[in-house]
């Protein structure tokens, strides 16, 4: 059985800081694998050889015995599932170091067997996502029983219908470029694991930079309030914002990966703060704005919204989002800005001045609605703010 000697380095230093000595752990072969005292490892440990081929249960190295790479001490050896594995090698006085020994020795087989269970259980889960990515790519495949009988011997059942949750960490590129950051994304990526875990037949896969949720069909409510519960968990663990998109779950769509694709595109428009949910179904223009260019957007608020400052061009976004927000209720949209309903008419008048076109007719709501769009594309990418001339 192999001890990896990073599992091995663990275990000594944790179990030095609690005895305050120097601990060795050798492998099977009696090399030292892991020490508190760097310079020993990858030496030959004559007590731990003679250890694993006489099978001593014990073996101290007294201050005779003691050679160039071998120093005195007590040296028990690790079984694990019933076969040693190797030895765990305490340096010191025997009086001092004596009384140490069978604890470290199952201290040290407890946190190897730990290890290996994390380990299995590591790999058991590559070998599903490894499934779930070939599954999920399989965009209009047939799948033949092979692999459907691969996916039952991991517990997934792929013919059984399902819609797709796609989650971004709003702070994701920020967060990566730190080794602080990286383990902070891994603890929440196992957060959301572990809740997809608990949840009856869902299934989770860790693709960076997104997180996949593969739901049993469920309706709307129901995925919205899974979305709300992962926001929710993770600004109450982390303190930090969750992007959620939901796929359309259109009756009858067995292509997973059709879903998927749904439910990436709908996160993709997903802003913090105020719209962290996005449906696939609530997506319009959204759908082909990746296919227009930076500069065609910028130039197009430019064109509606002349010689202003950002400022006011946020202003009036604010004022153009409350309209659709709420049907081009003036009542509803004075009560969302906390206006009159004579300041909402008045602001409303006052665009129409500056552009030309007013929004409460087809044609004016068309222009606005995609003026609203590319302004929130420009501000997810940064544009804004740089070279816009308004």
């Amino acid at each position: 059985m192999y001890i990896s000697e990073f599992v091995a380095q663990t275990v000594v230093e944790e179990i030095g800081r609690e005895i305050r000595e120097n601990v060795n752990l050798m492998d099977q072969e009696g090399r030292i694998i892991a020490s508190t005292d760097p310079e020993r490892i990858g030496t030959l440990h004559d007590g731990a050889r003679r250890v694993i081929r006489e099978g001593l249960q014990e073996l101290y190295i007294t201050p005779d015995m003691e050679t160039a790479t071998t120093r005195k001490g007590i040296n028990l050896p690790i079984a694990v599932r019933g076969e040693t594995v190797g030895v765990i090698g305490i340096t010191g006085e025997k009086e001092r170091v004596a009384g140490y020994g069978n604890i470290v020795r199952r201290m040290t087989e407890i946190m190897i067997e730990d290890s290996l269970l994390r380990d299995k259980s590591r790999y058991d889960r590559r070998v599903r996502y490894r499934f779930m990515e070939e599954w999920i790519g399989k965009a209009g495949a047939v799948y033949d029983k092979s692999f459907v009988e691969r996916g039952q011997r991991l517990g997934i059942d792929i013919a059984k219908p399902r819609r797709a949750l796609v989650i971004h960490f709003a702070r994701y590129q920020v967060l990566s470029d730190t080794m602080e950051g990286q383990r902070h994304l891994e603890e929440m990526e196992a957060s959301i694991r572990h809740f997809a875990d608990k949840e009856k037949d869902m299934l989770y896969l860790r693709e960076p930079p997104r997180q996949i949720c593969l739901v049993r069909t469920c309706p709307d409510g129901r995925m919205r309030e899974l979305a709300q519960q992962i926001i929710q968990l993770i600004r109450r663990k982390y303190r930090e914002s969750v992007l959620v998109g939901i796929d359309s779950g259109r009756a009858g769509d067995s292509q997973i990966s059709h879903n998927c694709e749904e439910a990436e595109a709908a996160v993709g428009n997903c802003r913090e703060g105020d719209r962290e949910i996005v449906f696939y179904k609530e997506l319009n223009v959204e759908l082909f704005l990746d296919e227009v260019d930076g500069e065609t957007m910028k130039k197009y608020v430019e064109k509606l919204f002349p010689h202003i400052d950002l400022k006011e061009l946020e202003s009036y976004m604010t004022m153009i989002a409350a309209y659709f927000e709420n049907d081009g209720s003036v009542t509803r949209m004075a009560d969302m800005l906390f206006m009159h309903k004579n300041t909402v008419q008045y602001k409303l008048k006052k665009l129409e001045t500056l552009s030309g076109r007013d929004i409460r007719t087809p044609k004016g709501a068309a222009v606005y609605y995609m003026a609203l769009s590319f302004y929130r594309k420009l501000c997810g990418s940064g544009v804004l703010g740089r070279n816009m001339s308004l």
